[in-house]
């Protein structure tokens, strides 16, 4: 069933999905949903609220929402979505390992399929969906083009440990808090935040270069790919800063419905 779905979402032309994700964003507006409530605590928390970005970020959260289905039924709909970048860029043309990391801004199957069809056999950690016929689907979009998924538990932090001494290259998505107290407080425009400190660790073999890459709005299509060489070192705080500094450039694309400001201590557990 699922599958029936999101192959007929993957044929609707980009025009209808922004109608979709318009109407249904406008409905959550108004009944004052929960993803509208958490918005506006976060875009309140950091600094950035107004009510034009509160609506404009509820739309967005949704259109993402509609585009996930969009790639899962049609992976090689990715390109349609983001302006032509440089393919010879060093993230792509150099014969190194590489160490990747992303956030949520904008549709993240988006980012991940681009990275794996420029990076082939690259490593991608990611959260199984507690659905198993979902999960299968998923996975499938995401393997398309040769990439080999990493599932956030026990047995796959061992194999990407394996992987990842072998010198594999390795993408995430580390804005999100994680499922276990396996991280460090951090600051989140200057906010106490609890985050994966995964990266931090990797980065200390010194074996991987490492490279921040993120999504803006984009000029002719949905978004923009920018990529950052980092080096060879990255620290938690720095890791937040580059998150910063992509949010300020397209405040509206970032993932501000989910709930950042977790785990904060015993007394004050979140912001929620």
């Amino acid at each position: 069933m699922f599958l029936i779905i999101f192959k007929t979402i993957s044929t609707f032309p980009l025009f209808l999905i922004n109608g979709i994700s318009l109407a249904i964003s406008t409905i959550l507006f108004r009944l004052n949903s929960s993803q509208k409530r958490v918005t506006e605590k976060n875009l309140n928390h950091c600094g950035f609220y107004s009510n034009q970005l509160l609506r404009l970020s509820v739309n967005k959260t949704l259109e993402s929402m509609m585009l996930y289905p969009y790639i899962w039924g049609n992976p090689k709909n990715y390109s349609k979505l983001i302006d032509k970048y440089d393919s010879s860029h060093e993230i792509f043309s150099k014969d190194e390992s590489k160490l990747i990391f992303t956030l949520h801004m904008g549709c993240v199957d988006v980012m991940l399929n681009l990275l794996s069809d420029e990076i082939k056999s690259l490593d991608i950690i990611y959260t199984p969906a507690k659905n198993s016929e979902l999960d299968k689907i998923i996975r499938a979009s995401r393997t398309y083009f040769e990439a080999n998924m990493i599932p956030a538990n026990e047995k796959g932090m061992i194999k990407l440990y394996k992987n990842f001494l072998n010198k594999k290259s390795l993408a995430m998505a580390s804005d999100l808090v994680p499922h276990n107290f396996n991280g460090k407080y951090s600051k989140f425009f200057g906010k106490k935040c609890f985050s994966i400190d995964l990266l931090e660790k990797l980065s200390k073999k010194g074996t991987h270069n490492i490279y921040f890459v993120y999504f803006t709005k984009g000029l002719q299509k949905k978004y923009k790919f920018n990529a950052i060489n980092i080096g060879k070192q990255l620290t938690i705080d720095a890791m937040n800063q580059y998150f910063e500094k992509a949010i300020k450039e397209s405040p509206e694309l970032y993932g501000w419905e989910y709930k950042k400001f977790r785990k904060l201590d015993k007394e004050n557990r979140n912001i929620y």
